[in-house]
């Protein structure tokens, strides 16, 4: 004798489960597209952005960095000059952002021109010894140049008058200061 067990078949989803399944996901779908496309379209900011690497406009003349820096679409604004010692004026000193850096097209590049050397007031050493001016000098920045005498017999000997330039004057540091010495005998 044999027995039969009786299961349940196996329950299937109903043809009208199966295709409102399908339907709801389709809609999803088609939702998800339609918000995607639509985020694309409508933002501000470029879904791949065009960046280049900024060039190395250091040590250029200003017009020059200008120019190559609007040839990559980029714009230029200079900033007020600064003194240095090595660059030499009108030159490019320091860009902002630095060489190397990516910036999207259009982007600002702050310039940084020099104004050539600084200049530095020229010691008063009117009244000192000769040997002391010229240490004063150098430690000023400035260096040693011809030592001229003049006679003024109410000073002493080997003693300072005055300076070419004259005390006060601006010049660059490195530049040759002469001294005016009493070389009057009493």
């Amino acid at each position: 004798m044999r027995f039969r067990r009786h299961v349940a078949p196996p329950r299937t989803p109903s043809r009208g489960r199966r295709r409102l399944a399908r339907e709801a996901a389709l809609v999803a779908a088609l939702a998800f597209a339609g918000f995607a496309l639509a985020a694309v379209w409508l933002s501000p900011v470029p879904l791949i952005p065009r960046r280049a690497v900024v060039p190395r406009v250091l040590d250029l003349e200003a017009d020059s960095a200008r120019r190559a820096l609007a040839a990559l679409g980029y714009r230029a604004v200079l900033a007020s000059a600064e003194e240095d010692d090595v660059v030499p004026a009108g030159r490019i000193l320091w860009q902002d952002p630095p060489p190397g850096l990516a910036l999207p097209a259009g982007g600002t590049v702050t310039l940084t021109a020099s104004a050539g050397r600084p200049e530095y007031p020229v010691p008063d050493l009117n009244g000192l010894d000769a040997r002391q001016a010229g240490v004063i000098l150098e430690a000023a920045g400035f260096r040693l140049g011809a030592i001229d005498t003049a006679i003024d017999r109410q000073r002493e000997l080997g003693i300072v008058l005055g300076t070419r330039p004259s005390a006060g004057a601006a010049r660059q540091a490195g530049t040759e200061v002469d001294l005016i010495v009493n070389g009057a005998s009493r």
